[in-house]
């Protein structure tokens, strides 16, 4: 088997053979990354710009993205397995005399149990399609996932090539995806607060979201106890010194949340799953969640490109597709060889 070509020595032949045309074919990439054109548009595209000659290094340079793509990945499940192996077995073995076991002795009733993670044992499941045996083409979007180390590191590089990066380090790609899970909390829990109720500790950490508002009409509710909204590690003795504070009791607790819901107005109805209208409130209403203008202003057009209601045609359209994969889906399940 033939070792993996170098990504840099890839897209060096590459940018040797298209010279100042370099530029347009990373620019084509991004567009495919960003699902603009599809992948036989890419490929003729880069056709056009490469001699017949030199066609052969647009293959041999995607080809060292997915590898380089794959290593990557598979670097991270192997480092997770491993050191869940190795928390599982043990590292060392005591030195001693071996003794001979007596037979018709009685039963040693030492544990021996060894810890085995379960889903190493487990069977993968494997999809299959009735197409001819083709699988189709899955995209994050439209599965609503998060993309993976993987597809990140593939588009990271084509960010860093366009800046005249040489490369990007895996570790640089877990911190971006770290990134991106914190952000789309931050904007959830935004939308959160704008559609009900919460309670903020220190006057910062928002907590408690789905909880009543007290009526501020109420007598009792200028007299509630708000000892859980602020925390003291020590508290000031007569004598003037420090000392550890106690925390309330059970009781205290149980009391404050029931003067909470007497004096909080009645419980709204179901408004039910949250939509792109919440969504547009709530980055209008906080605009610094989003602090760079070039991701914000195109984030606000998608939402309101895709604020349209769908027609009859369409929906009957869309009733048919979902029968026709449920369909389908039976029937991949029929073929599967029983074990």
């Amino acid at each position: 088997m033939a070792a993996p070509l170098d990504l840099n020595v890839a897209r060096k032949n590459l940018s040797d053979a298209l010279g100042d045309s370099m530029k347009l074919y990373l620019h084509n990439l991004k567009s495919w990354f960003k699902q603009k054109i599809s992948k036989e548009d890419f490929d003729l595209e880069a056709r056009n710009l490469l001699r017949e000659d030199a066609v052969h290094l647009h293959n041999e340079f995607l080809l060292a993205i997915i590898a380089r793509c794959q290593i990557s990945s598979a670097t991270t499940v192997s480092k997770e397995k491993s050191q869940s192996s190795s928390t599982s077995t043990p590292t060392k073995l005591k030195k001693g005399k071996i003794k001979r076991k007596i037979p018709g002795g009685r039963a040693n009733l030492q544990q021996r149990f060894v810890p085995v993670n379960p889903t190493s044992h487990a069977h993968k499941v494997t999809t299959r399609s009735v197409d001819d045996g083709v699988t189709p083409l899955g995209f994050m979007s439209r599965d609503c996932l998060l993309p993976d180390i993987s597809l990140m590191h593939g588009r990271m590089l084509v960010c860093a090539w366009e800046s005249d990066l040489q490369d990007v380090s895996s570790i640089t790609v877990k911190i971006l995806i770290q990134a991106v899970e914190t952000q789309l909390k931050n904007i959830i829990s935004l939308v959160l607060a704008r559609r009900s109720g919460f309670k903020l500790r220190e006057k910062k950490f928002r907590y408690g979201l789905g909880a009543q508002i007290p009526n501020p009409y109420l007598r009792q509710t200028q007299l509630m106890d708000q000892t859980t909204s602020e925390s003291y590690a020590t508290a000031v003795t007569p004598t003037g010194h420090h000392a550890p504070s106690i925390k309330s009791s059970m009781d205290v607790g149980e009391e404050v949340a029931m003067h909470h819901l007497a004096t909080s107005h009645q419980p709204a109805e179901d408004m039910g799953p949250i939509n792109l209208y919440d969504l547009l409130d709530a980055l209008k209403l906080y605009r610094s969640s989003i602090p760079s203008h070039s991701v914000y202003a195109p984030a606000v057009e998608r939402i309101l490109h895709r604020l349209w209601h769908p027609s009859i045609e369409e929906v009957e359209q869309e009733s048919i597709h979902q029968q026709e994969v449920y369909l389908k889906q039976q029937l991949a399940n029929q073929q599967l060889p029983v074990r």
